[in-house]
């Protein structure tokens, strides 16, 4: 992973309230009545196009004396100030708050503000929790894109607890910097602590990835299919399986395939999975796929091929690689064979 170098960001910090090393930017009794801020200057329209962002955060403390306390823990925008002197210089951002209500309800916010008009979205979380969150940017989804903040409960981002959206409103918009810790100064001295860390700024993978693994109980009319689902992709992978053909790389059907058996085993998360495959001839050589498919596509893991009837996964026929300095390939019975020559 690249997580992003924060002890290079530029720090604003009159009272001394942040804290920065590497991976982390801490904020200790951080009140709404300060310019407080850590950013970094990417370049202009550095944020255009689909992204993903990963960052984990943690509130350990936080005021609830009217109107409550507030931090923004992630925020791009084309401004440096305060978010909200961003927002009153009718300033557009996509950000990620922290808000504590006077009444005890501590909740994380998914906001974008065109030219100072914000637009937000909740989730009721709790102090002292790691969350660790997933904002997207899909610009084929809406008229000018839509931004997605995914919270999640484990460091694999695995298990889902919720999906924040905002539609992007007017006009697309593009970014130049890039906050890991900004104050909302209203005036107040309620204060909230907490951290985030591990910041990470990737170009969104549009597509899933995913793996194909040597088949396994390979019987005469059945067989165990296995894959990995290594990245999700921009969106949800909506179908997952296997797909098998007597002939190399099969496809799905909605892929525009005729495979001879297709196994859906609906949405899909990271990791691996098998599919029990059927209908099988006994003595019939196969190939064997995985597949992933979310709204921008259906992806494959390479070939296992195998024959119905006969343990094992062989290696796949004309198959050809140079082993240090010698030529091998595969021969039509699946052995693999090595190729001698004379120096000319």
């Amino acid at each position: 992973m690249a997580f992003e170098d924060l002890s290079t960001y530029t720090e604003v910090d009159p009272n001394s309230r942040l804290t920065k090393t590497t991976r982390r930017v801490a904020w200790t009794a951080l009140q709404r009545d300060e310019d407080a801020y850590i950013y970094y200057d990417k370049g202009a329209d550095h944020f255009s196009g689909d992204f993903t962002h990963h960052l984990t955060i943690d509130t350990t403390a936080a005021g609830t004396t009217s109107p409550g306390s507030k931090v923004f823990c992630w925020a791009i925008t084309n401004l440096v100030n305060d978010m909200k002197g961003i927002q009153g210089s009718s300033g557009d951002y996509f950000a990620v708050f922290l808000y504590r209500s006077f009444t005890g309800v501590f909740e994380i916010y998914l906001e974008e503000c065109n030219g100072g008009i914000p637009q937000q979205t909740a989730y009721t979380a709790a102090l002292n929790t790691i969350y660790y969150l997933k904002v997207v940017r899909d610009e084929s989804v809406g008229t000018y894109g839509t931004i997605y903040c995914y919270i999640y409960s484990d460091a694999a981002r695995t298990t889902l607890l919720a999906t924040l959206t905002q539609t992007i409103d007017t006009a697309k918009r593009d970014f130049r910097y890039v906050f890991a810790c900004n104050t909302w100064n209203s005036g107040e001295t309620v204060a909230m602590t907490g951290y985030t860390e591990n910041l990470e700024l990737l170009a969104s993978l549009a597509t899933a990835i995913v793996t194909t693994q040597p088949t396994t109980d390979i019987a005469s009319t059945t067989a165990t299919g296995n894959g990995t689902i290594v990245n999700l992709g921009l969106s949800a992978v909506t179908a997952h399986g296997h797909v098998v053909d007597t002939t190399i790389d099969p496809k799905t059907t909605a892929d525009g395939g005729s495979p001879v058996v297709e196994v859906d085993n609906g949405v899909g998360s990271l990791g691996v999975f098998t599919s029990s495959v059927t209908d099988l001839l006994a003595g019939q050589e196969y190939y064997m796929r995985a597949y992933a498919t979310n709204s921008q596509g259906t992806v494959y893991g390479a070939n296992a091929y195998f024959i119905a009837g006969q343990p094992g996964t062989l290696r796949i026929k004309g198959e050809f690689a140079v082993v240090q300095t010698q030529w091998h390939y595969v021969d039509e019975d699946g052995r693999e064979r090595q190729l001698t020559g004379t120096l000319v």
